[in-house]
């Protein structure tokens, strides 16, 4: 702090010295060129009067700036006073009205609220000031145009320019506001060229200003911040119609409105540090026609710019060098931190990674979820991964937290189906508890009892000892063997598998490949080079499948049962107390309801890595060769011998084949999903259900040479 405020101070020693140049030049300019016009006695009585005026009216700007930013966080009329003060310093000394940005990092900073909500607040105020001021000139100008058609001109010039600054900020405004999808989706690929840690920090400030907006114009007495604002340029211009007055005091009023109208269009004029000359100039040439004079004194301009600019600058500079004495509140816990999306006591940014990608890229589902947020429906406090048509998240909802499934109406029967499975199992253990349903025209959804204590798995089995991890696997697979599944005799279902080829695996991926030219371009080879070794690609290995007897017979012995659907590391969450453990997520949307399904799901994570191939970004692919990189862990690689360990214990042979079968099929289903949501990283899932579905094909080859030892043989001697 003492570094930033020693940066600040020589700033402004050197924006005063570079002022001072400027006013020196001004004055030697305005003797050469005859624009000194002789002043007479200085109005005395006029400059406190103006003064105080000014200080009345900026108390009344602070309280206006109280009544908006009160909403976000209580906050003290003295922040809001400094910051105001430091502002005004800051404009004076730097070009384009520069201190504004000044003002809302020192306000934003010991409010410890969102920066880019207070500069929101800001660029209102100002739009509201450029609308009042530029009706103010606009009625000027009419009353003046046929006397002092000069003025009146370039007063008209002036108003358009303030009122075409008003209008940009108001029209920022209002995108803000309505969430325009062509801007949210711009700032969205503008983002998306940043690190993830930089992108989700600017989309979380983006999104914070955008829910700023709402929180502000729901919350605000904006009836009250008119109303003040119209007393506040009242004000304003009493304070530079006192100087005119008490200069030329036999003009008439309308001249003297006028010319106090003028003074403030010519100091908002953007220039440089000082920009004396500039004020001059515009007030000059405004003052001669509306006051029918053939000079204007430089000194009625100095003491105009002096009082405009000088009393509440010193105030600021004050503010500037003084010890801070306070801050705005007490650091809040965690959740309230999660809670209040505008308060900055912690960068919490990461936890809505997910709602933040799918918002800027303009999916409908993230925008219902948003609005909610906004009407104050609810507090979203984190958001975790969903599924294709679903998001997931931790909400607020007044009285306690909650875990939320929520999805748009049209794919609303899939989720009732969750709710409905859950809801009927409501007194089975290990499985999460329903709270409510909820159900609107915008969104379907229910709500879960949250479970701080847990963990998800993936989290547990890298943090803990191995052993406990395959304790709770086991667990696992015994709760859905007692609970969940049914004990039923296998039926022969060749058409079932058929059709579940075709639509399961054929189809997905055909669809898949119509969203990707590069996945396209693979499908036309016969071999794919995966990672440096060439297998069979995905249709002739579907080819040599469907022409193996025996391995159709097994595929197509299936146990009609319930199951889980969706038995992935992902979807297992467990308390590290006691290693307890919840099964989240069922799918019921499996054609073959075989527990051999669930088995192929623990499989598609701890053998094929899915939680570490949903975390790569991208796959090259270039003809027929695919590279990617394989990254896993070694406790995924024990688990997985653990789990196949006891395989060989549990299933027949024949069953355990049929798991790599589905395993692979797991990875097509996907398909088009990863398509929609990282085109770069599909190559690395297709590829995989290659490899998968080569695997599942060679263990008959190795099953026919075990059982044919003239076969072995052979093999053996052209080895």
């Amino acid at each position: 702090m003492k570094r930033s405020r020693m940066w600040a101070l020589a700033l402004v020693g050197l924006g005063l010295l570079v002022s001072a140049l400027f006013l020196a030049r001004f004055l030697d300019e305005s003797r050469e060129s005859g624009q000194w016009v002789h002043s007479g006695n200085v109005p005395v009585w006029a400059v406190p009067v103006a003064v105080l005026y000014q200080v009345v009216a900026h108390v009344l700007r602070t309280k206006n700036a109280q009544r908006l930013l009160r909403v976000v966080r209580p906050t003290t009329w003295r922040i809001l006073f400094s910051g105001l003060s430091v502002g005004y310093l800051f404009n004076a000394i730097l070009p384009f009205r520069l201190g504004e940005l000044v003002r809302a990092h020192l306000i934003g900073t010991r409010m410890r609220i969102s920066r880019a909500v207070v500069l929101f607040t800001i660029l209102f105020e100002r739009a509201v000031d450029g609308l009042l001021l530029g009706l103010c000139a606009l009625g000027v100008v009419i009353a003046t145009w046929t006397r002092a058609p000069e003025a009146a001109a370039l007063m008209l010039r002036l108003a358009l320019g303030v009122g075409a600054v008003s209008l940009t900020a108001a029209m920022l405004i209002w995108l803000l506001y309505t969430q325009n999808r062509r801007m949210l989706r711009a700032l969205g690929g503008l983002t998306a060229l940043l690190n993830d840690r930089l992108k989700d920090r600017i989309r979380f400030v983006l999104w914070s200003l955008i829910y700023g907006t709402h929180v502000i114009f729901r919350s605000a007495r904006l009836g009250r911040f008119v109303l003040t604002s119209m007393t506040m340029w009242a004000l304003y211009l009493a304070s530079a119609a006192a100087l005119v007055w008490g200069y030329l005091p036999d003009r008439d009023p309308v001249g003297t409105l006028g010319t106090a109208v003028g003074a403030y269009l010519s100091v908002g004029v953007p220039s440089g540090p000082g920009f004396v000359g500039t004020f001059h100039y515009y007030y000059s040439e405004l003052a001669r026609g509306l006051l029918g004079i053939t000079g204007v004194p430089v000194g009625l301009s100095l003491v105009t710019w002096a009082v405009l600019i000088g009393p509440f600058a010193l105030v600021g500079l004050y503010f500037l060098v003084e010890r801070q004495r306070e801050r705005a509140a007490a650091a809040t816990p965690r959740l309230e931190r999660l809670k209040n999306k505008l308060h900055r006591d912690a960068d919490i940014s990461r936890e809505f990674s997910h709602f933040l990608d799918e918002y800027f890229s303009g999916q409908a589902l993230s925008h219902v979820l948003s609005t909610g947020e906004l009407r104050g429906d609810f507090r979203m406090v984190r958001t975790f991964k969903g599924g294709s048509n679903a998001s997931t998240l931790l909400v607020w909802d007044g009285q306690a937290l909650s875990v939320r499934k929520v999805t748009l109406p049209q794919h609303a029967e899939k989720l009732k189906v969750q709710h409905d499975w859950l809801l009927s199992r409501r007194d089975v253990p290990h499985l999460p508890r329903i709270l409510r349903e909820l159900r609107n025209g915008d969104f379907y959804a229910f709500d879960l009892e949250y479970r701080e204590q847990y963990i998800p798995f993936f989290q547990f089995i890298h943090s803990e000892e191995v052993e406990r991890s395959k304790q709770v696997l086991d667990r696992v697979l015994d709760f859905v063997g007692t609970h969940i599944y049914a004990t039923v005799e296998r039926r022969d279902e060749p058409a079932l598998l058929e059709r579940y080829l075709r639509e399961k695996v054929e189809d997905k991926v055909r669809d898949a490949a119509a969203l990707s030219p590069r996945l396209a371009e693979l499908l036309t080879h016969d071999t794919l080079t995966i990672n440096g070794q060439r297998y069979e690609n995905i249709f002739p290995a579907l080819a040599r499948l469907r022409a193996n007897p025996r391995a159709l017979a097994e595929l197509a012995s299936m146990r009609d049962t319930p199951i889980h659907g969706d038995l992935t590391v992902d979807n297992l969450i467990v308390r590290r107390e006691d290693a307890d453990f919840l099964v989240l997520d069922p799918n019921n949307e499996n054609a073959i309801s075989d527990p051999v399904v669930d088995l192929a799901k623990l499989c598609q994570s701890l053998h094929s890595g899915y939680e570490f191939l949903c975390q790569l970004e991208r796959a090259r692919s270039e003809d027929a060769v695919v590279e990617y990189e394989e990254a896993t862990s070694s406790r995924y690689a024990e688990l997985y011998a653990h789990l196949q360990r006891r395989f060989e214990t549990t299933l027949p042979p024949d069953v355990r084949r049929t798991i790599l079968f589905h395993e692979a099929v797991h990875y097509c289903r996907m398909l088009t999903y990863r398509a929609r949501i990282n085109a770069d990283s599909l190559p690395a899932f297709f590829a995989t259900a290659v490899r998968l579905f080569n695997a599942f094909n060679a263990q008959y080859t190795s099953v026919e040479v075990a059982s044919r030892p003239d076969l072995h043989a052979s093999l053996q001697h052209s080895a």
